[in-house]
């Protein structure tokens, strides 16, 4: 086998009864997990030991509703052409008019950005082209910050993950995807070795791969000797430092989950967006959680 095969070699994903078993172990009511001590310590030693869980009826389905409906009415707006006002509220950063560059530039901007990713230039693979990936979107709208606070359930989440991490984590950068026919995704990487969780709320429904699921590899997160093979591995061959380059022999689990659902995983884990269908629509609310 070249090394450019190896490099490119993608993990087994469960499907059917092996998937559903999977991803039910990993799985808990929201409702539960505030009412219930023993439901909170159980999610949180799966969260440690896993990586990654999902839960259920996170956020009700009339706040959804209500962030879908503002979501809709931007995307008119910036479809329209007439940015005038938008550009009084955000850094619109369109496929033919960049006004920042740079994840940092993003992430500690002043007010939210409306970024488009487009291809890269160099014709490298994994440029998510065809996503709007707005940051800091609560800062759009009193009914969007109103709202999505109330979903994101952050209080909850950083007790859940100081008794998971043993760490005091803290939000440091709030997303909006809205993913529309992308196939050109990232392969399965890690996003750094320091310590790091993400949640994702989904405002619609994914229920199959044509959707571009969220896609995860148990315990990748706990595996060193994984992520020393794979390190060394794209260091020989000209690879980014933290792609998971080697994961032929390990199995993936893709995310299948419903408007109001959140997936808190471990950026330390193998994780990528599978390629949607051309048509098909993702909307997800992401919270990056660090140190």
């Amino acid at each position: 086998m070249t090394s450019t095969a190896i490099a490119t070699a993608r993990p087994t994903l469960l499907e059917g009864k092996a998937l559903s078993q999977e991803v039910e172990s990993i799985s808990f009511r929201f409702g539960d997990l505030i009412s219930n001590r023993r439901t909170f310590l159980t999610a949180a030693l799966t969260l440690r030991r896993q990586g990654i869980i999902c839960l259920r009826e996170a956020a009700p389905a009339e706040l959804i509703a209500s962030i879908n409906s503002d979501v809709g009415r931007l995307l008119e707006e910036i479809e329209s052409g007439e940015h005038a006002r938008l550009a009084s509220l955000a850094y619109l950063n369109l496929p033919d008019q960049r006004v920042l560059k740079g994840y940092n530039q993003f992430r500690d901007a002043d007010r939210s950005v409306i970024n488009y990713r487009v291809k890269r230039p160099d014709g490298r693979s994994g440029s998510d082209a065809g996503m709007i990936d707005i940051f800091h979107p609560e800062r759009l709208s009193g009914s969007l910050n109103s709202n999505i606070q109330a979903c994101l359930q952050e209080s909850v989440i950083q007790r859940l993950l100081l008794l998971s991490s043993f760490n005091r984590m803290r939000v440091k950068c709030r997303n909006l995807y809205l993913n529309r026919g992308v196939q050109d995704t990232r392969s399965y990487h890690c996003d750094g070795r320091s310590l790091k969780f993400k949640s994702f709320l989904y405002l619609s429904d994914v229920q199959s791969l044509a959707d571009g699921p969220y896609c995860f590899v148990p315990r990748s997160q706990r595996r060193r000797r994984l992520w020393w093979r794979n390190a060394r591995f794209n260091k020989q061959n000209g690879l980014g430092p933290f792609e998971f380059s080697q994961l032929q022999s390990a199995e993936a689990i893709a995310l299948f989950a419903k408007a109001g659902d959140m997936v808190l995983s471990s950026q330390r884990g193998a994780h990528c967006g599978h390629p949607q269908h051309p048509q098909a629509r993702r909307a997800v609310l992401v919270n990056m959680f660090q140190r």
